[in-house]
């Protein structure tokens, strides 16, 4: 017998013994039926708040400032893992992005982004950053050496690696194509994979920006599938 079948048991009991109408008891039982058969509101994005991804990171911004997850607090944070050579995956997130902020009017200032380059071989702080703001004048670059950029990567289960191509000295890079967003006390979320529609993620970073202060309740034993992709 379920829960929901026992508490109706239970209710029909107590009718018998306090003499309550039936059409208390029935109306009783069928709000029991319709709570049980609401829905649960889901994010589009995948929960990864269960893993332990993306925290206690540092890596210095395009001004050589080292930047943390502390430093985001407060807003909604969309961080991705690209480089500024990117032919598709990384100016369609950004030009995403903005559209996101659009939809979001007045509390477009709540979604910070931040672009983590892979390849800071060729990105240097001074192009990153005007790669981001050329898209978004409030985007953050974070650029670091070669340890510092697998250490942040790991902390997110990213992937990324080097393509050499034919002509001597040229290379592509392939890495994670989908981001991360971090609520409003810096912990990791959501993994948004890439090509997810704009409204789908307007309405989880809208979620994330109304959610109250409180810790986020991990599920017990459950694990979280791997989040990482090439693109």
């Amino acid at each position: 017998m379920s829960r929901h079948s026992s508490l109706a048991t239970g209710l029909a009991a107590l009718a018998r013994t306090f003499s309550l109408p039936v059409v208390l008891v029935t109306a009783a039982s069928l709000l029991l039926v319709a709570c049980a058969a609401k829905p649960k509101l889901d994010y589009y994005g995948k929960d990864i708040s269960c893993q332990d991804l993306g925290q206690h990171w540092t890596l210095p911004d395009s001004a050589g400032v080292s930047r943390s997850p502390a430093d985001f607090q407060g807003k909604v944070t969309y961080l991705f893992f690209g480089f500024t050579s990117c032919p598709d995956v990384c100016p369609t997130t950004m030009v995403e992005l903005g559209q996101v902020k659009h939809l979001m009017g007045s509390d477009a200032d709540k979604l910070q982004v931040v672009f983590v380059t892979v390849d800071p071989e060729r990105d240097t702080p001074a192009v990153a950053q005007t790669y981001v703001k050329a898209f978004d004048p409030s985007a953050t670059a974070l650029v670091g050496d070669a340890d510092q950029l697998a250490a942040m990567a790991s902390r997110f289960k990213a992937f990324y690696e080097r393509e050499d191509g034919p002509v001597p000295g040229a290379y592509a890079m392939t890495h994670t194509a989908g981001g991360y967003l971090l609520d409003r006390q810096g912990r990791v979320r959501l993994f948004v994979p890439f090509g997810m529609p704009v409204e789908q993620l307007f309405s989880d970073i809208q979620r994330l920006t109304l959610e109250p202060d409180h810790p986020v309740k991990a599920p017990g034993a459950g694990l979280c599938p791997g989040v990482a992709g090439k693109g």
